[in-house]
């Protein structure tokens, strides 16, 4: 469900209509779109659904979890090699939150929804039941959440360069428990070849889900409440089916690599580029790392020697990391002109944040704060282009899908539309 991403930073799931509108109008015969930086895959899965061949990329490795099982899944998970871990006392509490989503997000009837569930997720409710069950401690599970990230560890002892010093504090002590049986589970079944590899991320989509939901963090995971768990995090950790409709009418790839080179180096070709780069100095692998790291965590194959290297007060391991050019306003355009030219798609569009960002992060009062939109701008006008234009979204709004008050969520925010000559 794209809700649950929703306080990932720049995510543009209240922007989904207005993309729509503005891909359509300038891009009528694009069949294809690359969403390069598709952080929480929503904008991907827009396209998805209105029919594109769609390509998800992200430095992000929960990212490509994501896209894995709303973009590429091209069939239901049976889990037909894990019958004895099946519970049959099913909570219907999983098929009523599931038929939710699936009316919230998909024009399909509630009928095909329920026929879906009965039929076609049986098995998958029953290893959710199974895995929502694990609540107690148990002699064969090594409890590295627990340990590492909670108040409750022997390993969470942190010391910040102002010389505070605490325990982390990113779950309760019930959840952390249960996020280290669910995955111990999920590493067992996964080294064992007991399930395949749809089946596999299908199960780490939700968890991740999950953990953004009751997690004990404002948003991102750079930081944590350092004194108290908020309410959220006291809800008890319970693993949904992701939200995800199968249409076998188009395809779905995602990936997880640099954005500079993964069309060439993994032979993407695709009509439409859609561009929602970083614009400011947050590298999101540290902002995100512990997503990142529940993201791997089955296939990492020393986990003691991994977790010891944990430093800084947020709990990353600083080797684990990705630094992004799009980070420095000195390199932003230069890396934007060599990803568009690895990528050499027909048409681009740019989505552009006015707020904070490289260029105005210090203005104040009536200085100039459309430095970046004036620089991004030029280059567009550049000999490489043989059309350009934008649009502020409040723009959109108004020529294509007026609502009132919907013009109170958007502050500055542009859509930039190019074809190369």
């Amino acid at each position: 469900n794209g809700l649950i991403m929703e306080k990932y930073l720049g995510n543009k799931r209240v922007l989904l209509n207005d993309i729509k509108s503005f891909a359509t109008t300038n891009c009528p015969d694009a069949e294809s779109v690359l969403d390069i930086f598709s952080g929480t895959t929503n904008v991907a899965r827009m396209f998805k659904q209105e029919g594109y061949i769609t390509y998800s990329n992200d430095a992000n490795r929960f990212s490509q979890v994501l896209g894995k099982t709303y973009l590429e899944l091209d069939e239901y998970p049976k889990f037909k090699s894990l019958k004895q871990f099946m519970a049959n006392d099913s909570n219907p509490l999983i098929g009523d939150r599931l038929l939710k989503d699936l009316l919230k997000n998909y024009n399909i009837s509630e009928s095909e929804i329920r026929e879906i569930i009965d039929n076609k997720l049986a098995n998958a409710i029953k290893i959710f039941n199974f895995l929502n069950s694990l609540t107690d401690i148990l002699p064969s599970v090594t409890y590295n959440f627990l340990n590492y990230y909670t108040q409750f560890g022997s390993k969470s002892y942190f010391k910040s360069m102002r010389g505070t010093e605490g325990k982390r504090n990113y779950f309760s002590k019930e959840n952390a428990i249960k996020l280290d049986n669910i995955l111990h589970y999920l590493k067992m079944w996964h080294s064992s070849e007991m399930i395949s590899e749809p089946e596999y991320h299908f199960i780490l989509t939700a968890v991740l889900e999950e953990v953004v939901l009751i997690a004990n963090v404002n948003g991102t995971f750079h930081d944590f409440n350092r004194h108290k768990l908020w309410p959220n995090s006291l809800q008890d950790m319970y693993l949904k089916i992701p939200a995800v409709y199968i249409s076998s009418a188009v395809k779905g790839s995602a990936f997880c690599d640099d954005a500079l080179v993964v069309a060439s180096k993994n032979n993407i070709k695709a009509d439409l580029l859609y561009i929602d780069p970083p614009y400011n100095f947050r590298q999101y692998t540290a902002y995100y790392h512990l997503l990142n790291f529940i993201a791997c965590y089955v296939e990492i194959p020393d986990l003691y020697d991994y977790l010891e290297k944990l430093s800084y007060v947020r709990g990353q391991n600083p080797e684990d990391d990705f630094t992004s050019d799009f980070c420095f306003k000195d390199k932003f355009i230069h890396a934007l002109d060599e990803m568009i030219c690895d990528v050499n798609p027909k048409y681009i569009i740019m989505s552009y944040y006015g707020g904070r960002n490289h260029w105005n992060h210090w203005s104040k009062g009536d200085q100039e704060k459309d430095i970046g939109f004036n620089i991004i701008q030029d280059y567009f006008q550049g000999d490489k282009y043989c059309e350009h234009s934008y649009s502020s979204v409040i723009k959109l709004r108004q020529n294509y899908q007026s609502r009132v008050g919907e013009k109170k969520k958007i502050i500055d925010e542009y859509l930039f539309f190019a074809k190369l000559a």
